[in-house]
């Protein structure tokens, strides 16, 4: 039997296509007249997606269904953090325990709320992306429980290595990727791809409507050519100019369907004097960076260092970039070694920043 819009959708969400999961949703609506799941399962789509307006939306149409059910409260409350309204979200995350003593989320979100709960330290957290830590837990995702399983097999017949890889490694699948058609951009959209007034906002970019068609069209056929740096890149300048908010939405839109790299698999791995120049184009990039690291913190649960990039033979140092490992188990990294680290490019207070998920350290200590 055929499975229902908002079935395939909550089987997309399980499986982080965030995206996916949104146009379903958004194609059914008509559908789904006055359902609770729907508005609730398309608002938390939207804020995995960083849609806030929207997920804003879906919850206030939710609730005048329901009130009281656990992930809706869990939502609400991280939008009213977003704003910094710490006492709000607080009274969220007290309802839910009412309901669920032993909601781990909640607890987390309000120790999070009573040691850092300073606005400075909520808007980095939002920008890393560790915030979602608090959001509505999406369970396991049954395409990583087959990585992991396909990782261990391979890892068995490889026999030993020298690579120390703390996240399984993502395998894209033979043959084409995603069929991205439906993100094609619409007749209206194409005679209207810039914003009319610009008096309003601060663009990083001034674009053409030539430039923005171009940029949007490289990011997707990228996409189809496994270039998800290069796409990223294209889609951050739609991002950061003076696009119509129906491009950009659209653009990001697209971000959800690529793919975490490994060391192998990852493309156009850009440098660091490359991403130095303007930090703002190349957000969300994976890089492979090789180096040092210096002032290594444990904490909580998760690492932190300063990695001197291009001191792996102790001559130049290129630059010198925050990097922060939050997977588990984090990494046992030795100083005296050179390292290359596969990282996720970010921003931390205003400067460029590096969220790890793999490293690269030969087992024997070299003579360097």
């Amino acid at each position: 039997m055929k499975k229902s819009a908002l079935e395939r959708a909550r089987a997309l969400l399980k499986r982080r296509s965030f995206g996916q999961a949104l146009t379903i949703l958004e194609a059914a609506e008509a559908n789904y007249r006055d359902s609770f799941d729907y508005y609730l399962t398309a608002g938390i789509a939207c804020l995995y997606l960083g849609i806030w307006g929207s997920a804003v939306s879906y919850f206030q149409q939710a609730r005048k269904i329901r009130v009281t059910e656990t992930n809706l409260l869990l939502s609400q409350a991280v939008l009213y953090l977003r704003r910094g309204d710490t006492d709000r979200a607080l009274q969220y995350y007290l309802d839910v325990l009412d309901s669920d003593p032993e909601n781990k989320t909640a607890k987390e979100a309000m120790e999070f709320i009573r040691t850092n709960g300073n606005y400075e330290t909520i808007c980095n957290w939002f920008d890393s992306g560790r915030i979602q830590k608090f959001y509505p837990p999406l369970g396991v995702n049954p395409s990583k429980v087959m990585r992991i399983v396909c990782s261990a097999v391979a890892g068995v017949a490889l026999g030993l290595g020298l690579i120390f890889v703390f996240t399984p490694q993502r395998y894209t699948d033979s043959g084409k990727r995603a069929d991205l058609s439906t993100l094609a951009l619409t007749a209206d959209e194409m005679g209207n791809l810039h914003e009319k007034d610009l008096s309003g906002a601060v663009y990083h970019y001034i674009l053409t409507d030539k430039e923005i068609r171009a940029s949007y069209d490289n990011a997707r056929q990228y996409f189809q050519d496994y270039r998800d740096n290069a796409a990223t890149v294209e889609i951050n300048r739609i991002l950061n100019s003076n696009a119509s908010a129906s491009v950009r939405q659209k653009a990001s839109l697209l971000l959800t369907y690529f793919e975490e790299p490994t060391f192998d698999s990852l493309t156009d791995n850009y440098s660091y004097g490359q991403i130095a120049e303007d930090p703002a184009l190349y957000l969300g990039c994976w890089v492979s960076w090789s180096g040092r690291i210096t002032n290594a913190v444990m904490e909580d649960g998760s690492f932190r260092c300063d990695l001197l990039v291009g001191y792996e033979d102790l001559q130049r140092v290129e630059g010198i970039v925050p990097l922060f490992f939050s997977v588990a188990p984090v990494p046992e990294i030795d100083g005296a070694r050179s390292v290359r680290v596969l990282a996720k490019v970010g921003m931390e207070n205003g400067k460029l920043s590096l969220l790890g998920r793999s490293v690269y350290q030969p087992l024997q200590k070299s003579t360097d």
